[in-house]
């Protein structure tokens, strides 16, 4: 009679493939949680961005995502709305003429944010080239970091870039004469950004 049970090699063995398994596991697990905050980023400041451009199609008053940075590293965004038909500007803010609509936007530093992957070079998703200006800056458009949809359908262009910190990034470029919005995406080991689903 043949006896049951396992041998300590073969529980040796199994506890190693195992062992192994995982450490070939982790990081592309890592990689996954990263891409997956990067995504959900991006889509909760462009469903943002869709808020303020609906709103000033119905209202007929210009709306804006503004945003500011936060002392931690993150970033806010709010959708602000034009109260005395000069555009959304921060000093009327300040004296309560815009007001904000909705709720606030918070972009947690920990895992992806609006931000560049430092010391990297990133091509510059509008042509030839290596990004330029200040990789401080993250949010480019319009003056004080107010992106401004009208009630005639344009925008102030411009693009946001957000990263993971570590090798991918996401951009979503918006285009003034049409208002229309265009998510890209960008990895360190690829030469150039390529368009999203979103």
């Amino acid at each position: 009679m043949k006896e049951q049970g396992q041998t300590l090699v073969e529980t040796v063995v199994v506890l190693v493939v195992m062992a192994l398994s995982s450490v070939v596991a982790l990081p592309l697990l890592g990689t996954a949680h990263r891409e997956a905050a990067l995504r959900r980023v991006t889509e909760a400041v462009r469903s943002q961005m869709w808020r303020a451009r609906s709103d000033a199609a119905l209202t007929g008053k210009a709306t804006a995502l503004v945003f500011d940075r936060l002392p931690c590293g993150g970033w806010r965004c709010a959708v602000v709305q034009d109260g005395d038909g000069d555009g959304v500007r921060r000093s009327d803010m300040a004296a309560g003429r815009d007001y904000q609509v909705g709720r606030v936007l918070e972009l947690d530093a920990d895992r992806a944010t609006l931000g560049f992957i430092p010391d990297c070079d990133i091509p510059d998703p509008g042509g030839d080239g290596l990004l330029g200006g200040d990789l401080d800056d993250p949010v480019r458009a319009g003056s004080g970091d107010v992106l401004t949809f009208t009630a005639q359908g344009t925008a102030t262009s411009g693009t946001l870039y957000f990263s993971d910190g570590r090798q991918m990034m996401r951009a979503i470029r918006v285009y003034g004469i049409t208002g229309r919005l265009r998510t890209l995406r960008w990895r360190t080991d690829w030469d150039r950004w390529r368009v999203t689903g979103l």
